[in-house]
């Protein structure tokens, strides 16, 4: 089904990543990122059109357009088959695992934040979360175009499925045994993050192998989900970069 997705930035990077797909671009500015897109969607033979942004927000239904929008299908979901040959030959892996995120601002920009840390795919499950829509893509910047995103029917039991692969769960906890600068990240880790409100569900963390905490100074003692899922993918990207810790066994890590 084709959609409205709107924005500069997440157009851009639509007609850089799929503009087969684009059926017609809209244009309401006349600054020099709209003839850059002007002139893109005419090298990729795509119809655009000047509009006034009006006609933008009712195609989009939202004053937010930024005076573009491209008519396209979402992005697919990536099905495991193919989540499983995203680390096939690769010695570090990181996965971002969301547990209920159901504001389609957080779910972009954690889109957003797996792309800059170099995750390899984001998992969520299909009820009881936001899935990817226009205003995601939105949110995300354009990363929604580029980072693979799987849908699981139960996510404790996709949790087994990456530990059968090899991977090391981690769960971000406030309650966390451990500080995140502390922990030694397997080269496989999928990092779980849970919604702002209720935190990862008990059944899902029981199911991770370690839970890290972020000290906090302040008054308030939490973080949004994209700052957490940031700080802590961060750090795993540093370690992979870097001389990693001494990894514990998995005898050694608590199981939540």
């Amino acid at each position: 089904m084709e959609v409205w997705i709107y924005g500069a930035r997440p157009v851009e990077e639509l007609l850089r990543r799929r503009p087969r797909q684009v059926r017609e671009l809209l244009l309401a500015r006349q600054d020099q990122t709209g003839r850059r897109l002007e002139a893109t969607a005419a090298q990729q033979r795509i119809p655009a059109r000047r509009c006034r942004p009006a006609e933008i927000a009712e195609r989009t239904r939202t004053p937010s357009h930024q005076g573009v929008a491209a008519r396209a299908p979402l992005p697919e979901y990536l099905d495991w088959d193919g989540l499983r040959g995203r680390w096939r030959g690769l010695t570090v892996a990181r996965l971002l695992v969301l547990d209920c995120i159901q504001d389609p601002q957080n779910l972009g920009a954690l889109l957003r934040v797996a792309d800059g840390a170099g995750a390899l795919a984001v998992i969520l499950p299909q009820d009881r979360s936001a899935g990817l829509s226009p205003a995601v893509l939105s949110a995300s910047a354009g990363a929604g175009e580029w980072v693979p995103v799987t849908r699981v029917v139960n996510l404790r039991r996709a949790l087994e499925k990456l530990k059968q692969e090899g991977f090391w769960i981690v769960a971000a906890d406030p309650g966390g045994e451990r500080d995140y600068r502390e922990a030694a990240y397997a080269e496989k880790t999928a990092l779980v993050i849970g919604s702002e409100g209720t935190g990862i569900r008990p059944l899902v963390l029981r199911a991770c192998d370690l839970r890290v905490r972020i000290p906090l100074r302040g008054q308030v003692k939490s973080l949004n989900a994209a700052a957490a899922a940031g700080i802590i993918l961060f750090e795993m990207a540093g370690q992979a970069a870097g001389t990693p810790k001494a990894a514990p066994s998995p005898s050694s890590l608590p199981s939540g």
